[in-house]
Formats: structure tokens, C-alpha cells, sequence
């Protein structure tokens, strides 16, 4: 049984945006640090990005946090492709397909350098993965406010190598998945056979974070700096759930009736009642795309037999997080799920292999 990890990431560097072009390079990212005795904490650095101090959970790696997580930084970053399969190996995992950390928040209001900071990660992330004999694959990121460059980035990046997916947030830019505007970035992703990955991220809404601008933050425990404690429950998740019921719920599939589309890092437990609203309404398609199209990925710890009784199994895969330091990070899929004693070992194959083989294409 070959094991994959559908969900890890890799932490920006430098490197990441080595690859824009001459003109663009006096607009690249770099990275600053704070004192280490302020409200930050340990997350004592920032990336500085179109003209803004943009603030993630454990990057740029120069922050104190990123030290933390009990792995090396050249792990984290990619650079070191040996030690990352490796750690791969050590926790028995086969294929790992790696996403973005930075990109799970906004790095640019100014659409056209978002699309040369895009191209030129997909680059030095496939670089890296090419290092990789087949281990490491990765999910491209793309201007989804101009599907024009979406598209050209689409077919770049497949001819490329390495890409196994397209990555997005629940909505982007305040917009839903399901508005018209984004259907020529599907129609080449279900063209190139490359599946839509939604993912948790609380820089999908500007609209939200504008609201929460004007509000002083309150002065309990602020673990994650990033993230103002007030979008607590709104932000993340949320988003993939909704994502999840505005795919679902229209004629997306139906328009592009070869493209998969899998959720990422917000659980699977969601999953039962939203599935049996939508039952109401088409049962017959909705069991018709479980596992065939749709895939969530599940947390090892959550009550999956109750998931597997009310909606099935075929659709769930599940992730490490691989290197975050987050509540989501498992480093042993295998011997977790089957330390749970409550899952045959045709259950355990099918979240761990089966199923994500379906979702990607290895």
C-alpha cells in the first residue's frame, strides 16, 4: 500500500521568489524582524509585500516560531530534498503533496505582481520536487482575479512537471468558487487533469478583514498574531465549508463533469449534515461525485465511523500538515488511524491510498 500525505507544505524563502523576472525583482518579498520582548511573541518576523508588513504563522523562517517546530528550516523550505523524503520515510509516508504556507493569507492587492509572485513559486517548488525521484508533487497557486493569466499559468505549469493540483481558498478575493468569472480556470484544470484543492486560508475576504480593522483586539491569550482573535470562527474553515456547499450545491460539476475537486484541512465531521441537505435535492448526483470527484480529508482523531456510516468512505483522504506546527499536524497517519481500533484495515487502505490515488493522478 502506498501511503500519501495530501496535504503538506512547504515554508517560503527567499528561493521562492527567485524566479521573477529582472523587471519585477525590485518588488520581491523580503523578510523583517521585530524585538523578541513585544505582543508577538515568537512569531517575531514579517514579509514585507507590495508595499504592506504581512503577517503568516511560522514565516518568513527567520521568526523564532519557525525554529520551533522540531524540524529543520532547510526541511521546511525544500532546499533539502534528502532530509525531506527522509522525514518522509520516518513516518512512512510514500508520496506527499505539498502545498503553500504564505499563500493561505493575501500577498498582494496589485493583481499582476500576485501573478509573477504565483509563477515564480510554482517554479521553485517544482524545481524542488523534480530533486525528489517522484516522492514530492505540489499544488500550483494562480492569479484567480485574472483568469486569463489563471489559464496561460494552468498549462505552464503542467508541462513543467511536478504539479498535481490547482490550490485556492474557500472563495478568493470575495468571490465564491461558483462565480462565472472563475469557470475558464476549471475548464483548464478538468482539460490538463488537475484537480481544484480548496484549502483553509483567512486572507480569502478582504470585506472580512476590513471588518475587523476598526476593532480594537481584546488582550487574552493571542497565540497565532496573524490571525485577529475576533475572526475566530469566520475565517478558515468556514470558508472551505461554504466552498464545499456552493460547489456542490450548483451546476459547477455539472458544467465540467471530469473535474475533481478536493477539501482540505478543515475536517470531514461537517461533512454528514451538509451532505444530507444536499441529499434532498439530488441524492442520486451527490452519491454519484463522493469518491469519485469529491474528496475531504479527514482528521484522524475525529469520529469517522459515524462519517463512514452516514455518507461513506470513498471520499475521505487525509493529510500529516507536514512541517506546521499546528493542531492538524500528524506525523503518523498509519499508526494513528489504526491505534483508533474502530477501523478495518480495507478503511484504513482506502483514506490512506485508495481514495487519494483517485484524487490525484500519481
Amino acid at each position: 500500500m502506498a501511503i500519501i500525505d495530501c496535504d503538506a507544505h512547504v515554508e517560503e524563502s527567499d528561493e521562492t521568489w527567485s524566479y521573477m523576472p529582472p523587471e519585477w525583482s525590485m518588488f520581491r518579498p523580503f523578510a523583517v524582524t521585530f524585538p523578541k520582548d513585544t505582543y508577538f511573541g515568537s512569531h517575531d518576523a514579517a514579509w514585507v509585500i507590495d508595499y504592506k508588513i504581512r503577517l503568516y504563522a511560522a514565516n518568513p523562517t527567520i521568526m523564532t516560531r519557525a525554529t520551533q517546530k522540531g524540524t529543520s528550516i532547510p526541511i521546511q523550505e525544500m532546499k533539502d530534498i534528502p532530509g525531506r523524503v527522509a522525514s518522509m520515510d520516518v513516518m512512512g509516508i510514500d508520496y506527499q503533496v505539498v502545498f503553500p504556507s504564505i499563500w493561505l493569507g493575501v500577498l498582494a492587492e496589485n493583481v499582476a505582481l500576485e501573478a509573477v509572485l504565483a509563477s515564480s513559486y510554482n517554479e521553485a517548488v517544482a524545481a524542488r520536487c523534480a530533486e525528489s525521484g517522484g516522492r514530492l508533487t505540489y499544488v500550483a497557486v494562480l492569479p484567480w482575479r485574472r483568469p486569463d493569466l489563471a489559464v496561460a499559468e494552468i498549462k505552464r505549469v503542467q508541462q513543467r512537471g511536478s504539479a498535481v493540483g490547482i490550490f485556492c481558498r474557500g472563495m478568493e478575493w470575495d468571490s465564491p468558487l461558483t462565480h462565472p468569472d472563475f469557470r475558464p480556470i476549471f475548464a483548464e484544470a478538468e482539460a490538463q487533469n488537475l484537480p481544484i484543492t480548496v484549502h483553509v486560508g483567512n486572507g480569502t475576504s478582504p470585506t472580512i478583514s476590513r471588518m475587523l480593522e476598526g476593532i480594537s483586539r481584546p488582550r487574552y491569550g493571542d497565540p497565532s498574531p496573524h490571525i485577529n482573535p475576533y475572526g475566530n470562527g469566520i475565517v478558515s474553515g468556514p470558508y472551505v465549508q461554504f466552498a464545499f456547499q456552493q460547489i456542490l450545491g450548483s451546476d459547477l460539476l455539472d458544467r465540467f463533469p471530469r473535474l475533481k475537486v478536493g477539501f482540505m484541512e478543515a475536517g470531514s465531521e461537517w461533512t454528514v449534515p451538509i451532505i444530507r441537505r444536499l441529499r434532498e435535492r439530488r441524492r442520486d448526483f451527490i452519491d454519484g461525485v463522493l469518491g469519485d470527484r469529491v474528496f475531504v480529508a479527514c482528521a484522524v482523531d475525529e469520529d469517522l465511523p459515524h462519517i463512514i456510516d452516514k455518507v461513506g468512505i470513498d471520499f475521505l483522504v487525509t493529510q500529516t500538515d507536514f512541517p506546521h506546527g499546528d493542531s492538524f499536524r500528524e506525523d503518523h497517519l498509519q499508526e494513528s488511524l489504526a491505534e483508533r481500533g474502530d477501523l478495518t484495515n480495507a478503511a484504513i487502505g482506502k483514506i490512506l491510498s485508495e481514495n487519494p490515488a483517485r484524487l490525484f493522478t500519481f
